[in-house]
């Protein structure tokens, strides 16, 4: 009977052992991360003309976020925000690197910071201390570089974007197979690999064959989404998605990785459209900030689920790392959502916040969303528009005029988080000229070399 009862105390003490190391295991991450992947450009989040299978078949086995949002409306600072967890406004990483610049425009742009520096605290300086292998593959445009911040792979190559190769566009599959080269020769160590695709940023590349096949639908059907060149670059996407998660489930592994898709920003107008969200990269409308976000982890979050969190960029950063146990640290304007990754609780988020002081695609402005509302101040003038996501989701009716004292209390609240955060403002230019005010600044001359006299 003694010899039963510690039979039976070992095997408990062994299902509790197995149970805690299993409780205790640490997640994959992959970061699937496109740019400038409009919010309604998946099948799976309305576009009734590009052809989505494998993300459409990740959304049913996962979450599908259905109001996620980027940290900025152009990529250089909407990646800086995601690899540290802050606001573009308290990084001073406002705008795309280099910028727009406009000289003779009636607003100064501050003196911002054009990159992060190997000083900023990233996502793989947080993870890597917890046993993680850390790689970013593929577009960076955030400043220093992947390995002086913490990864221990990480590539860009500007040649991709403009590979012209019908079976590799933007090198989708490329990025794969250097991600699958990282995990198989990471040992035995958890992994964060962030397939940081070019696509489907300008310019377009695509299969011709693919191409014409949307070509011909196009001329069969009219279509919120008309451009059969992009349409094709997207399906190229959606395959690189399906292989490189038929690989993991190949190799085991896709049980133990939570896996993340989601885009910098919106899409280019130039390119494509957001319909029906107004407008789109470059905007503080929400075609400009909204994005697609799909979730999977199987045995944690349900398959085929939505979930109305507003995610913002800048809350990955304390959620992976409260994900895997690391410590969060202590300036960081993102939310720890793992609730929401974990589990799919549903969270109230609280107000986000955009500051663009910059000549773009709209002119100077910064926002704040705070419920359903949602306001927009102009820098130049000082107008206010105000809009109520709920009743207006595509931003068309400003009620400002008639919802005067919630314009006001949103307004002051946007000035109240730009002083907490040290956002840069805006001065009067000295050389502003409204005739001139568009024009970018002067071309240098190329200097004519004379030719040496015999």
């Amino acid at each position: 009977m003694k010899t039963l009862c510690i039979i039976q105390g070992a095997l408990l003490a062994l299902v509790l052992f197995v149970g805690t190391a299993h409780a205790a295991q640490k997640p994959n991450i992959l970061l699937i991360f496109t740019d400038d992947l409009g919010a309604t450009a998946l099948g799976c989040t309305g576009s009734d003309l590009h052809q989505t299978p494998h993300l459409d078949k990740l959304a049913a086995e996962g979450v599908l976020f259905t109001r996620a949002y980027s940290a900025a409306h152009v990529c250089s600072a909407s990646r800086a925000a995601f690899l540290t967890g802050k606001a573009p406004a308290r990084l001073h990483i406002t705008d795309f690197l280099r910028g727009s610049l406009k000289p003779y425009a009636k607003l100064s742009v501050p003196d911002w910071t054009m990159g992060l520096t190997p000083e900023d605290v990233t996502l793989a300086k947080v993870l890597k201390p917890e046993g993680y292998a850390t790689a970013w593959l593929g577009k960076w445009h955030a400043g220093a570089n992947a390995f002086s911040l913490g990864f221990d792979k990480g590539h860009q190559s500007w040649l991709e974007n403009r590979k012209e190769d019908e079976n590799d566009p933007k090198g989708v599959f490329t990025l794969n197979k250097e991600a699958m080269a990282f995990i198989e020769g990471r040992g035995d160590k958890p992994f964060f690999v962030a397939l940081s695709h070019y696509s489907p940023h300008g310019p377009i590349r695509y299969s011709r064959e693919v191409m014409q096949k949307y070509e011909k639908i196009l001329a069969e059907r009219p279509s919120k989404h008309n451009n059969a060149g992009f349409a094709a670059m997207i399906e190229a996407l959606d395959q690189s998605v399906g292989e490189i998660l038929d690989w993991l489930d190949k190799k085991g592994l896709a049980k133990d990785t939570l896996v993340i898709f989601t885009s910098d920003n919106g899409g280019e107008p130039a390119l494509t459209n957001n319909l029906p969200l107004r407008d789109g990269k470059g905007s503080l409308y929400e075609g400009g900030v909204r994005v697609p976000l799909l979730a999977r982890w199987p045995g944690h979050l349900p398959a085929g689920a939505t979930n109305e969190t507003r995610v913002s960029g800048i809350d990955f950063f304390p959620t992976f790392a409260a994900l895997v146990g690391a410590q969060i640290p202590p300036v960081v304007d993102g939310m720890d959502l793992s609730a929401v990754f974990r589990e799919n609780q549903n969270v109230d988020r609280g107000q986000l916040y955009w500051h663009y002081p910059h000549y773009h695609n709209q002119k100077p402005c910064g926002s704040i969303l705070d419920g359903e509302w949602k306001l927009i101040e102009w820098f130049e003038t000082g107008k206010v528009e105000l809009y109520n996501l709920a009743t207006d989701p595509w931003e068309t009716k400003d009620m400002a005029e008639t919802e005067k004292a919630k314009a006001e209390e949103l307004l002051a609240q946007l000035k109240t988080w730009r002083k907490s955060v040290n956002a840069q403002q805006m001065t009067p230019n000295p050389n502003y000229d409204p005739a001139r005010e568009r024009e970018g600044p002067e071309k240098k001359k190329k200097k004519v070399k004379k030719k040496k006299q015999k």
